[in-house]
């Protein structure tokens, strides 16, 4: 019985030793600076995954800084301290910034693409041609067609490259294929004289073949006419579809953090 009001007692005197005032950085963010408050007034920038932090006095002028980060899809809290004059500093640099209206923080967040770059790539028209500039400075063009848990397949001409989503910075790619129909009659009768040239073309390479009694055989070279006349219309789909690919416009977004630090401030 003695042994548990022992350990009672430490208990209760370690909460009391242990208590902390808690200190509010600026009336901008409050007592707890939200990672939205983080990315808008950029407070720990270099803070990747942070969901939270808050501060509080341990001594004097000497403070900590609370933080919960989202690593890997797990929660972990870190500890950070700050001396009177770096807290100052960091005060004083928030109060000059303009207070965070919900109009600014859907601007700020409009080009914070790498936060839902999962649902980009899983909309994305495949296949297409994509540029993918990944790991800070590595490159690769060629054919996006298709992804499994997050790795992107790309067919370039020599190999089909694996890219890591979390390692790509930044993608060009079309978000949707233009309506080009209109163009698509004059796709058909282009891809059919086509394959009625090659046709035409190959008869003339050919001998003449002859019949028993000595007659050319031009049902040979009119069925060889027709013959790609048809294989002109059967590509003149895929015919249609690359160039409605090649008028649509490409963009290229920022789909990693670093990238959009890098490229904003």
């Amino acid at each position: 019985m003695l042994k548990v009001y022992l350990i009672f007692i430490l208990f209760f005197f370690n909460g009391i030793m242990g208590q902390t005032e808690v200190v509010i950085l600026s009336e901008n963010v409050g007592t707890e600076i939200d990672n939205h408050e983080n990315r808008f007034y950029r407070i720990f920038p270099n803070e990747k995954g942070l969901v939270d932090g808050q501060f509080v006095k341990i001594e004097e002028n000497r403070y900590a800084l609370h933080i919960v980060k989202k690593i890997d899809g797990k929660l972990t809290k870190v500890r950070r301290y700050f001396s009177q004059q770096e807290f100052d500093e960091l005060k004083n640099y928030v109060d000059l910034q303009p207070i965070m209206t919900e109009k600014a923080k859907i601007a700020m967040y409009k080009g914070m693409n790498f936060l839902r770059a999962e649902k980009i790539i899983k909309e994305m028209p495949k296949p297409q041609h994509v540029s993918i500039k990944y790991m800070s400075e590595k490159k690769v063009s060629g054919t996006f067609f298709k992804t499994e848990n997050n790795i992107l397949f790309i067919q370039t001409p020599s190999a089909i490259e694996r890219i890591d989503l979390n390692e790509v910075d930044m993608l060009s790619y079309r978000s949707k294929i233009g309506d080009f129909d209109n163009l698509k009659p004059y796709t058909t009768i282009m891809t059919s004289m086509a394959g009625l040239a090659m046709a035409t073309l190959y008869n003339e390479q050919r001998p003449v073949t002859f019949n028993e009694y000595g007659y050319a055989r031009k049902d040979i070279a009119i069925y060889r006419q027709i013959f790609g006349t048809i294989l002109g219309l059967i590509f003149s789909g895929e015919v249609f579809d690359g160039l409605s690919t090649l008028l649509t416009a490409r963009e290229t977004i920022i789909l990693s953090e670093d990238e959009y630090e890098k490229q904003n401030h």
